[in-house]
């Protein structure tokens, strides 16, 4: 059950030597979610989903990876049918939905960040949704469906519009790096025609020599193959460093984008807890930049 893969992830990822960075993470974790209390009504989800980035959004700065990344990587560490499930994870999907229907045993859900939607198993009684909820979750893919980790923060009804506000400004930033990136592939779809059209070119007098009896003229096509290799090894040079330039900028800005969400929902969630612990101070003074 995926229940049992999570549970043995997060004993694992709370282990030596994967729990060596918990303090700092910790404290990393707060700069955005604030300080959390034993007397927090929340206290017990707001560690859970503590736990959940720690594992799978933290990208640990010795490694350049996520703890769920690392102990995939040391197999010795996992048993091999767990080791299969939590691959699945890596997928995992850290968002604000929306519930858009509510089924028996299964709810359909929509990304706030993508618009995609996703029908998620799981009883609606079980986690206490209703058409309309506005809520931070994490969706884990597991046998061909996906499931919630059952961690939620839930956002109240008038927050809605400063939240939406705020994932348009993210959206936003992204889409204006992502333009950044068009240049370059514009310039890696040229080369790559270049490169293409002189593979051709090579082959075509390749299959001339073939037909060909006059040394002499062998020889002059010979040299002719022999400057259009050269041309071709640039090509493809210049084609594999244009392919990773854009492979790089490409990850840096998922990897910007990702981490703008978090911040942004890991700000909301201290906002809600501002809102739990807040006696006198009203919804719109809270939700607010």
């Amino acid at each position: 059950m995926i229940k049992d893969s999570l549970e043995h992830l997060i004993k694992i990822a709370t282990d030596a030597p994967f729990s060596n960075d918990l303090l700092v993470a910790r404290k990393e974790y707060q700069k955005y979610a604030g300080d959390i209390f034993e007397d927090d009504k929340s206290y017990e989800s707001q560690m859970a989903l503590f736990l959940e980035w720690y594992i799978f959004e933290r990208i640990d700065p010795i490694h350049d990876q996520t703890v769920l990344e690392v102990i995939i990587n040391n197999e010795k560490e996992v048993s091999p049918h767990l080791l299969k499930n939590i691959r699945k994870f890596t997928s995992n999907i850290h968002g604000l939905f929306i519930i858009k229907k509510v089924r028996g045993h299964s709810i359909r859900v929509i990304n706030l960040f993508d618009d995609e939607q996703h029908d998620v198993v799981g009883s609606s009684n079980k986690f206490y949704f209703s058409k309309g909820t506005m809520f931070e979750g994490r969706l884990l893919p597991h046998e061909d469906s996906c499931y919630f980790t059952g961690n939620f923060c839930f956002h109240p009804e008038g927050s809605k519009k400063f939240i939406k506000s705020e994932i348009k400004k993210i959206t936003s930033i992204q889409k204006s790096q992502e333009k950044k990136l068009e240049p370059q592939k514009r310039e890696a779809k040229k080369e790559n025609k270049k490169l293409n059209k002189t593979v051709c070119r090579i082959r075509k007098l390749q299959e001339k020599v073939q037909k060909l009896n006059d040394d002499k003229k062998i020889s002059k096509i010979q040299d002719n193959l022999d400057e259009l290799e050269s041309i071709r090894a640039k090509h493809e040079e210049d084609c594999s460093l244009l392919e990773k330039n854009i492979t790089i900028f490409a990850r840096e800005i998922h990897r910007e984008s990702k981490s703008n969400r978090t911040q942004l929902m890991l700000k909301l969630s201290h906002m809600q807890l501002l809102l739990e612990r807040s006696r006198n101070i009203e919804l719109k003074d809270i939700y607010r930049n």
